[in-house]
């Protein structure tokens, strides 16, 4: 039986590895490879894991150097003073922690001897390890390695990336294939890289319809919505400033200043913890919003709190793909308004199944809650139509259809290739 390893470098079981899920509880993965997963060891990403996956995995938990946190320091003075001390800091270590990885990475792959490595990448460049990993495999022969990357690659238009730019091309050189969940990811890749089309690939991504743990009245109940007779909308999202829940209070705010009477008929719940919990919550309460808005903090069933919502929102602002959150809202037939950045219009059909506005803009997402909320046959219309989309293209049978097909599609090619490397000589 041909082995397929994965590694994956995150501090935590986040929605770029629920993917890997899919993946090591596959029984069609499971029949045609032997699998084993290497990750950056911690306590939180053990726990997310043993939470999202059940079955016997054979695990590798590895532990690598942090450039931004082992490395750096606070020092009296200037703010200024300490970013150029910790940027030097890390122009000097990034290339000897580089190649320690790629050792320590060249001895698990001598060891477990995989034919295919498939590395997870939260994004590009991502962290080091998924970077030294591919280096690894071309040092130890692995026949097929191949690179998912979960959200848009950074350009070097920023410091920071001027370093990264050899380590870059050689890990362009040692990718048989790098995939994304979108095509806007996928060009932006190409671009950043320098690769020609046949060596990126876009699969979307799919996710399962998971069972919930109360019933709707209870949960209801619990949030506080027994006697709400309005219109919910939801946010499921870590509460950090790329998510844009600031720009949602703000459209709530000028709604509030605009058509009070709609905002009588509106509740949102905000799901999720996060540094700029004091922020909002601080906002909230400046512009007297508690009636509309409710931090509700991390849910322990998500699935539970979107049954709940007759809306999600995804009000990103930044460094977004392919979020599953949407994938997820459509399974359970509920529409979706969301910010118009690199894959979310290859999930939402705008005016089908959701509305797409563009980020950052208030007005818009002011407007389109207005709008869902004043037209309940169309938010219910919305609703099944991203159903229906969803389960033609985005079920994770689907999405680990297609990269089944790709891993045995790699490995085809690659025998094809050692046959007439052999008749060649």
């Amino acid at each position: 039986m041909r082995k397929l390893h994965y590694h994956s470098d995150c501090s935590f079981f986040a929605g770029c590895e629920q993917m890997l899920g899919n993946f090591f509880e596959s029984p069609e993965i499971r029949v045609n490879f032997e699998i084993s997963f290497s990750y950056r060891s911690s306590e939180r990403y053990t726990e997310g894991l043993q939470r999202r996956v059940k079955g016997e995995l054979k695990l590798d938990p590895l532990s690598f150097p942090d450039l931004d946190s082992d490395l750096s320091f606070q020092m009296r003075g200037p703010k200024v003073v300490t970013q150029i001390c910790n940027s030097a800091i890390r122009i000097l270590s990034i290339y000897p922690l580089f190649l320690y990885d790629v050792v320590l990475l060249h001895r698990l792959l001598m060891r477990t001897k995989p034919d295919i490595l498939h590395v997870n990448s939260g994004g590009y460049p991502g962290a080091l390890s998924t970077r030294a990993v591919v280096v690894a495999a071309r040092w130890a022969n692995i026949p097929v390695v191949l690179m998912v990357v979960n959200n848009l690659a950074v350009g070097y238009t920023r410091p920071s990336r001027w370093m990264d730019y050899p380590i870059d091309r050689w890990v362009a050189r040692s990718v048989d294939l790098f995939i994304t969940g979108s095509e806007a990811a996928a060009n932006q890749l190409r671009f950043v890289l320098g690769l020609p089309k046949s060596r990126v690939k876009a699969i979307h991504n799919g996710v399962s319809v998971r069972p919930g743990s109360a019933t709707l009245a209870e949960t209801r109940d619990r949030l506080g919505l027994d006697k709400f007779k309005g219109v919910v909308f939801g946010v499921v999202a870590l509460l950090i400033g790329r998510k844009g829940h600031r720009i949602l209070l703000e459209a709530v705010a000028k709604m509030c200043d605009e058509d009070p009477a709609v905002v009588q008929e509106v509740k949102i719940l905000i799901e999720g913890d996060g540094p700029l919990r004091v922020e909002l919550a601080e906002f909230i309460d400046t512009h007297n919003l508690h009636d509309t808005i409710v931090l509700v903090g991390s849910e322990e069933n998500v699935v539970d709190f979107m049954s709940a919502l007759d809306v999600l929102i995804l009000p990103s602002v930044q460094d977004e793909d392919f979020p599953n959150v949407i994938l997820e809202a459509m399974s359970l037939g509920k529409p979706v308004i969301a910010t118009r950045l690199a894959g979310t219009p290859e999930q939402v059909e705008d005016g089908v199944t959701g509305i797409l506005v563009e980020p950052r803009n208030v007005d818009q997402l002011a407007d389109a809650i207005k709008y869902l909320v004043r037209n309940e046959n169309i938010r219910l219309e919305f609703g099944r139509s991203g159903l229906a989309r969803y389960h033609n293209h985005f079920t994770q049978a689907m999405a680990t259809a297609n990269y089944l097909a790709t891993y045995t599609q790699l490995a085809k090619e690659n025998s094809d290739r050692f046959q007439r490397d052999i008749q060649g000589v």
